[in-house]
């Protein structure tokens, strides 16, 4: 078994778009996760997984069709995550590389918005962002792919990514206005996550040194 420790970004994007118009579409933003979990060499080729992440998710909503509006709503979620995973491990040349699938469970730890405005008629436009957020508990599938190499003392350093769809909707928000009509996003939590993760030696080497020693 192996102890690492996980850091890395995210990119996120909304479930459903239909009620986008008059100009408006959505840009996927840069978020951040990190964590820690736990991986059982099951032989040469198998391995199992699981860990404690969170992860902030974030997007915009934004309008240019008129210059002078150039609306931007961001939306933040920052999630709770506990994965499960099984997967395939085999060699790159000198190095490893590890395929995983699994299920997860997620909740929404907070939520906030941002409503910018630029141009000189911002102002006017009276807009307000309001959301319709959900904290149960609530699954997720997980696809992963890591590549790396093991130390001397058999620790190791990966670099990774990792898919997670969520299967239920997190939440809802709207963009109302004065000007345009509502304009409604939703969220599942699903995101694509880069990042790296450290591996401590496995516990049986440490074992293995008390005895020596």
């Amino acid at each position: 078994m192996r102890l690492g420790f996980h850091a890395g970004t995210t990119v996120s994007w909304p479930a459903d778009l239909s009620g986008l118009d008059n100009g408006f579409f959505t840009v996927s933003r840069a978020g951040i996760e990190g964590g820690i979990l736990n991986t059982l060499s099951i032989n040469d080729r198998f391995i199992s997984s699981i860990g404690v992440n969170t992860s902030l998710q974030s997007f915009a909503l934004r309008q240019t069709g008129i210059d002078v509006y150039n609306i931007d709503v961001r939306f933040k979620a920052l999630q709770l995550e506990i994965p499960l995973s099984v997967g395939f491990t085999g060699y790159l040349g000198s190095l490893r590389h590890r395929e995983v699938i699994g299920i997860g469970l997620q909740t929404n730890l907070s939520l906030s918005n941002k409503t910018v405005f630029n141009g000189d008629s911002a102002s006017s436009i009276g807009a307000t962002a309001s959301s319709t957020i959900k904290s149960s508990i609530y699954p997720v599938l997980i696809a992963g792919f890591e590549i790396g190499s093991r130390f001397d003392n058999d620790g190791g350093l990966f670099f990774g990514i990792n898919f997670k769809y969520g299967m239920q909707e997190v939440y809802s928000a709207n963009l109302n206005t004065t000007v345009f009509s509502p304009q409604r996003v939703t969220y599942n939590g699903t995101y694509l996550g880069l990042g790296l993760t450290f591996y401590l030696p496995r516990y049986s080497y440490w074992f293995k040194r008390e005895f020596i020693y």
